[in-house]
């Protein structure tokens, strides 16, 4: 079954994939984790950060914390701006191609690349609000995301090849 995805353009999509990419570990371990906005939370480290080195500032025995929550104030403004840059970069790609067989999931960028996931090395489906997440077992393998507007497609091709099992339904959090 070939599932066609068109994220192009979709900003929450691509939040939402770029916040479970970088807690994958996070997602292995427990996949009912919700999904959060990969920028707003690095907008909330930064103020914790100035707080922190604002109240350090006041009280001098904390001088070395003071430079501390500035260094890692900045790693998170840098963090910021990379994943504010990544997203853009995103949101040029174009849409692709989920295919679903008896051998596994792959995913297609026409005349681009190809990526497959075979149902053995697959951990978790995730359904989250704006995507939907292919989670390997293998640390080295790629995550495979969707659009969530594919779910019942995906849902039918899961049910067709006795793979319902792998899902786990955040969509409601």
């Amino acid at each position: 079954m070939v599932i066609q995805s068109n994220e192009k353009g979709n900003k929450k999509y691509y939040n939402e994939i770029m916040y479970i990419a970088s807690n994958y570990y996070i997602f292995k371990k427990r996949p009912k984790t919700r999904v959060h906005s990969l920028l707003n939370l690095f907008i909330i480290y930064m103020i914790l950060f100035i707080v922190l080195f604002v109240i350090c500032l006041i009280f001098p025995p904390f001088l070395l914390f003071a430079s501390m929550a500035l260094v890692l104030f900045a790693m998170y403004v840098y963090l910021f701006f990379e994943t504010r840059y990544r997203l853009n970069e995103y949101l040029k790609n174009d849409n692709s191609e989920i295919v679903v067989d008896e051998d596994g999931i792959e995913s297609r960028y026409p005349g681009k690349v190809s990526a497959k996931l075979y149902w053995d090395s697959i951990e978790h489906i995730i359904i989250n609000q704006n995507s939907i997440s292919v989670l390997p077992y293998n640390f080295s393998s790629i995550i495979i995301f969707m659009e969530v507007h594919s779910k019942d497609e995906l849902l039918k091709a899961l049910k067709k090849y006795d793979k319902l099992s792998l899902v786990v339904d955040n969509s409601k959090k």
